[in-house]
């Protein structure tokens, strides 16, 4: 049977959605809604990162965080013309050059929490974004298909935002450890002499590539009764990197912490390709189980209907009574 893309474009909308396994401090999750419709992709990348700062118990660096108790939360919206928006969509296009995703629009809020003690501070960084997205769906032969190539992105270079009056980088590790030690401008200085030239001050946290395994190597599930299809991955361990200071004899560190995995979700009944879902007919013994609910439906209708009609038809025949029955009282 010949099925038209209007016909199925109103079918559904798809979601994509990753969720990691593990402490959220570590995690990294990446949601996206793909709705046929209007052919737009809500795309929601949370990136929880752990930032660790250790030093030598007694040491100067001790003495000056042990006690340090830092936060703070920045939020704002912003259009496809801003330059954290540019850099954001140029990380979909550095893993496919082919894609045609165009981000429209982007919320993004920002925070972390850091906290000193005698050996260690420790910074949990938080960023979300929420970004709307066109250039996903394709229709071919009559099949609604949804490109996710771009699913293992990594956002490689600074993603600055203008919020609360000064440029804030959301991504990489460095920023994050200099800002959560602006009060602290003996310390901020310190650590900037030691890590602010190593790799890690530059490492993204808005990091996706443990994502790109083809999705037909993904668990699918199809449930019936929600009409939904679900194809999981779940990545092993956490990713972590380090690096190390010696300062006359004593040793310093600075790590990050993160880890992404997957769920994807569409409703509908989807198959995979190497990097898209695609919509259509579910297998006779898997689809949902719906018409004879829908018969009984309308018989129980055309039941009370019939019954309806002969009621009345006798009533006009005969008038009814009704009796009431005498109160009883015990």
């Amino acid at each position: 049977m010949k099925t038209t893309a209007g016909k199925l474009l109103p079918l559904t909308a798809l979601a994509l959605l990753l969720i990691s396994t593990v402490p959220t401090s570590y995690a990294s999750t990446l949601t996206v809604t793909l709705n046929p419709n209007s052919k737009v992709a809500k795309v929601t990348m949370d990136s929880y990162t752990n930032i660790v700062l250790t030093y030598p118990n007694g040491s100067q660096m001790s003495n000056y965080l042990k006690n340090v108790n830092s936060s703070i939360s920045l939020s704002g919206t912003y259009a496809h013309s801003v330059g954290g928006v540019e850099v954001l969509q140029g990380s979909f296009h550095d893993h496919d050059q082919g894609s045609a995703a165009a981000i429209q629009n982007v919320t993004v809020a920002y925070s972390y929490k850091a906290k000193g003690n005698a050996t260690a501070f420790v910074m949990n960084k938080q960023t979300n974004i929420t970004a709307w997205v066109t250039g996903i769906f394709s229709v071919v032969n009559g099949s609604v298909s949804a490109d996710l190539r771009w699913r293992s992105f990594v956002v490689t270079n600074a993603l600055v935002f203008n919020m609360a009056d000064h440029d804030q980088d959301v991504n990489f590790v460095g920023p994050t450890a200099e800002a959560s030690l602006a009060a602290h401008a003996v310390a901020g200085q310190f650590v900037l002499g030691m890590f602010g030239g190593s790799y890690i001050w530059d490492r993204p946290t808005l990091n996706y590539s443990a994502l790109s395994s083809p999705l037909t190597t993904w668990t699918k599930n199809y449930d019936s009764s929600t009409n939904t299809t679900t194809y999981s991955k779940t990545i092993s361990g956490t990713s972590t990197i380090s690096s190390s200071a010696d300062i006359n004899g004593q040793k310093y560190t600075l790590s990050a912490t993160s880890d992404p995995s997957a769920v994807v979700s569409m409703k509908g009944y989807a198959s995979a390709s190497s990097d898209s879902l695609t919509l259509g007919p579910a297998p006779a013994s898997t689809a949902p189980i719906m018409s004879a609910a829908v018969v009984a439906g309308v018989a129980i209708v055309l039941i009370a209907g019939v019954a309806y009609l002969a009621l009345r038809s006798r009533s006009r025949a005969k008038p009814i009574t009704v009796s009431t029955p005498s109160p009883t009282i015990s």
